[in-house]
């Protein structure tokens, strides 16, 4: 049977058995990037060996005792790495490592009980675990196992082929000290991985959630260009009376207000969803904001025949940011606008513990309790409602907790109707440090 490569879906390759097997092993980027840093360590330690090679033939001449066991590692070395570029090496590459490992380890403890040199079998154990801490990433559990291979092959070494010296507890001290620092280098090495493995992922999903986001608001964008386009043309007609042009401006400015606020919450809603919302406090006057906001607001409802009733008490000067403020207010009155076909809406301002209480009432119908649940979250969150529709009031409640406010919604007289309450500090909260 062929075998065959295919995707996992987990940013890895999946490898099937051949024959009749059904196990299934999985090869990641993870994995992929650990062999490519263990070839990479593997010239590194061929380079080693022929020095170490040339040097002992140079010292001690080609037929002295110990060679053959030089020349022996050396190929053994050299096939290990030719196996690394091989398919069956990527099964069992850890323990083939861990193998490896030993082997070396096994080869210099001989070579140093013929040569009478302890310090080859010493430093060779002692850079086992430091050059798989560096050049093999495998997690801290195999380093941990190679740290007690290196200890345990010393102290068999010592005992089985014992070479007098008298620095042995140095030796000791040392081999103890390096197998410790292998074991937090992986460990950090470990967790800077993961860390960036997250922060890669959270880039990932970013790129996704901004893709599909102007994806949609490009679609809730494009209906009301093209009213405005079609409202044009109707216009340019010669036969078109003073009533239908009239009401087409109407329309047209209806449209183009809509717009505006869309795409002012659209700016807004990035800062909210990477936590950017900080607000700017400066002195202003909540009375003047308040007066603009209900003027441009009072257009859009008479060219939908709503009457827009304003009570509002004579609020003290404030520090607040205005652009927010004005984006609460404005956004608490589009709603309400946006979801009556006629009667009266009711903007009310007054000091309440402290705090600027703006309320804005309708008299349309009656919100179910699970629309009133929802009505200031996230609007993609349930996957059913589009970015664009109900995003002013998500916007409207991050700007005023922001501030260290808050929004609210109730039902209005009767349970009949809407009422939604800002209530804003006299003076805007410093935003909180972030957790880094």
């Amino acid at each position: 049977m062929a075998e065959q490569i295919k995707n996992d879906g987990r940013s890895g390759l999946t490898y099937p058995e051949l024959g009749r097997a059904t196990s299934e092993f999985i090869w990641t980027e993870d994995d992929a990037e650990s062999l490519r840093v263990l070839k990479l360590g593997g010239a590194v330690g061929i380079f080693m060996l022929l020095a170490y090679l040339a040097y002992d033939l140079q010292v001690r001449g080609g037929n002295a005792p110990g060679a053959g066991l030089h020349w022996l590692t050396l190929g053994a070395t050299c096939l290990f790495f030719a196996m690394t570029w091989t398919r069956p090496f990527k099964r069992r590459w850890k323990s083939l490592v861990l193998l490896f490992i030993l082997f070396v380890i096994a080869m210099f403890v001989l070579i140093s009980r013929v040569t009478g040199n302890p310090e080859s079998r010493f430093i060779t154990i002692m850079l086992c675990p430091l050059v798989t801490a560096a050049f093999v990433i495998w997690g801290t559990r195999w380093q941990f196992a190679i740290a007690v291979m290196a200890l345990l092959s010393y102290a068999a070494a010592q005992y089985l082929a014992p070479i007098a010296t008298p620095y042995g507890i140095y030796r000791w001290m040392g081999l103890i000290a390096a197998v410790i620092l292998a074991q937090y280098a992986a460990i950090f090495i470990g967790r800077f991985r993961h860390r960036l493995r997250k922060q890669v992922q959270d880039l990932e999903e970013a790129a996704r959630f901004r893709e599909t986001q102007i994806a949609t608001m490009a679609h809730d964008i494009r209906s009301p260009v093209a009213a405005l386009s079609g409202y044009v043309n109707l216009l340019e007609e010669a036969d078109i009376g003073p009533k239908e042009r009239t009401d087409l401006l109407e329309r047209i400015g209806s449209t183009a207000w809509n717009m505006d606020l869309v795409v002012s919450n659209v700016l807004d809603y990035y800062e909210v969803q990477e936590d950017d919302v900080i607000p700017a406090p400066a002195e202003l006057d909540p009375n003047q904001v308040l007066s603009e906001v209900a003027e441009d607001c009072a257009l859009q409802a008479r060219r939908r025949h709503l009457k827009l009733r304003i009570e509002i008490a004579r609020l003290p000067a404030c520090k607040l940011d205005r652009r927010h403020f004005e984006r609460i207010v404005k956004n608490m009155l589009a709603y309400v606008i946006g979801r009556m076909v006629s009667g009266e809406v009711v903007l009310r301002a007054r000091m309440r513990n402290e705090s600027i209480a703006v309320e804005v009432t309708d008299s349309g119908a009656a919100l179910s309790p699970a629309e009133m649940e929802a009505l200031f979250e996230r609007p993609d969150k349930n996957g059913d409602r589009g970015v664009v529709r109900g995003l002013g009031l998500y916007i409207a409640r991050a700007m005023a907790e922001a501030a260290g406010g808050r929004v609210q919604a109730r039902f209005a007289d009767g349970r009949r109707g809407l009422t939604l309450v800002a209530e804003l500090p006299l003076e805007a909260q410093p935003p909180k440090a972030r957790t880094p």
